[in-house]
């Protein structure tokens, strides 16, 4: 008796999400697998862009960093000097929790696909424009933004996961990821 071995294959869905494409060679049968419970990716990769081009600034400014330091091998985790002034305790707390989240920040952007790693640490914290990565990776326009748009999800995605481990107050938490229908 013969046996038929299936054969399963990966894909990724380029212009939609990340979710893989399964298919199996004995019946031809295709089934997607949304590990990530209904994301909108258009409105998570907006609100990742948001968040890289100006809301990691205030994290930014409170710790003293730069953020070519969420990049770098080592993490000065001693934050800026401060003014002094009536309320110097909270200015302490505030900036430990910066540098907390500036932490998250890096760690995300380590446990990211490397192409990812490599968009968004050259866009939003090198300052290269869309045009010039694009060009970098010798993708076209398009492609790119499709990549730059799965890149932005993957960290929004992965982002949430660090500000749970990080152990976040929800008050603390930064959204990126938005479901379909919320």
């Amino acid at each position: 008796m013969e046996t038929k071995k299936s054969r399963i294959t990966m894909t990724r869905l380029s212009n939609l999400s990340t979710s893989p494409v399964y298919q199996t060679g004995e019946c031809d049968v295709v089934v997607q697998t949304d590990l990530s419970l209904g994301i909108d990716y258009n409105e998570t990769a907006k609100n990742a862009r948001k968040f890289l081009s100006k809301g990691i600034n205030k994290y930014l400014y409170k710790a003293g960093m730069h953020r070519n330091q969420l990049k770098s091998p080592t993490l000065n985790l001693a934050g800026g000097g401060s003014s002094g002034g009536n309320h110097a305790e909270d200015k302490i707390i505030n900036g430990m929790e910066a540098s907390r989240m500036c932490r998250c920040i890096k760690d995300t952007l380590e446990n990211c696909e490397p192409l990812t790693y490599q968009i968004i640490s050259a866009v939003y914290l090198e300052g290269l424009k869309d045009w010039q990565m694009a060009d970098k990776l010798s993708y076209s326009p398009s492609q790119y933004q499709n990549i730059k748009r799965t890149a932005l999800c993957e960290f929004a995605e992965r982002f949430e996961g660090f500000e749970t481990r990080y152990s976040f107050d929800r008050n603390d938490y930064v959204y990126l990821v938005k479901k379909i229908g919320e």
